[in-house]
Formats: C-alpha cells, structure tokens, sequence
C-alpha cells in the first residue's frame, strides 16, 4: 500500500520519504530544512511533531527559544497566528495517509493545525505508517466510527494549486508551493508496506 500511496502522491507534486523511526524522521527534517534555506518554522505542538523537534534541538539543527542563531532557524510552537504569516515552513502531523489518491487526511479543527499547514510556502507533514490507509472511506470511517466526530477534516492532496486563471496551472496561490509526507514508521516496525 505504501508504493502505491507514494506513486499517488508524487504524481500530484508532493514528496514522499519513509523514515524507520522519529530519529530518521529528524534527519530527513533537517535535509528538508537545509535544502529549503528557511529562517523561520512554524510548528503544529503534537506528540510527533514535538519527539523531532527535540531530536532536532538535540543536534543542533534549530536555535533554542524562538531566536535565529549562528545560522540556524528559529521554531515557534506558540502565537502562531502572528508567526505563521512571515515563516518558511510549517510542520503538522497528519494522522492518515490515504493510498488511492495519494492524499493527507487529519483533525484541523485547532487554528494552529490549519495556520502551519497553509500559510508557510513549505509545508511538511509528518504521518505514522499505522494511519496509511487504502480508499477515502476508509479515512472518513477511522474519522467518524471512533465515536469523536472532528470539526474540521482536512483533506491535503499535494502543493496547492489552481488554474483558474486563463486555465494556467499554477503553484502555491492558496498555499504551499511544496509539500513534503514523511512517513514514521514505528520503532523496530515496518508499518503498512
């Protein structure tokens, strides 16, 4: 299922990594930073997303407390509604990915979720293998059969785009310009292959 979530995915701009564990996770988050160049993330506060964020500090990838330093972007977990707007990238954590259309499936009833993942021209989501999922239905019934209806599904296939102008497609008018899934695996496990 994973191969066929990847195809889907790349075929609608994103890029799709497997990482074997919230270590891997971080290193391919620090790839990611240090190829997009940004100054300034904005991050969803999440059990995953906070896991490679301290891993990340760890290592000394990311300034500590909010300030950019020796050449190292400053994160922001709090006032998202002031930091989001100026950031680079945003990091959130997806609970599903869905195989047959290669789409990110997530409760974003929260402002902070919706803020880093449409506002930063980068967006990164990090997604457990456990939430890789065949159809759609599937992820509106891991939704709404757990007896905790969200107030906002969110449904994010690749970058944003549009081509309501002149019939142009065009990249990142409503939202990211890119997007990057990277896929956890569970420690010591290969999740849904």
């Amino acid at each position: 299922m994973y191969g066929l979530f990847r195809e889907r995915a790349e075929a609608v701009s994103a890029r799709v990594i497997r990482a074997g564990g919230p270590g891997e996770a971080a290193g391919a988050l620090a790839g990611i930073i240090e190829e997009e160049k940004v100054k300034k993330i904005v991050a969803e506060p999440s059990g995953m997303v906070e896991r490679c964020v301290r891993i990340l500090e760890e290592r000394g990838v990311l300034a500590e407390g909010g300030q950019e330093g020796g050449g190292r972007p400053a994160l922001f977990f709090r006032d998202l509604r002031r930091q989001a707007g100026d950031a680079g990238l945003g990091i959130s954590e997806m609970a599903l990915a869905v195989a047959e259309t290669g789409s990110l499936a997530g409760d974003c009833t929260s402002m902070e979720s919706r803020l880093v993942s449409t506002l930063p021209p980068v967006h990164v989501a990090l997604v457990p293998s456990s939430g890789l999922v065949a159809t759609p239905g599937e992820a509106i019934e891991r939704f709404y059969g757990g007896g905790r209806t969200p107030g906002y599904l969110s449904f994010i296939s690749g970058p944003s785009r549009t081509a309501d102008i002149e019939r142009v497609l065009t990249i990142g008018v409503h939202g990211p310009e890119r997007l990057y899934i990277i896929l956890v695996d569970e420690e010591g496990g290969g999740g849904n292959d």
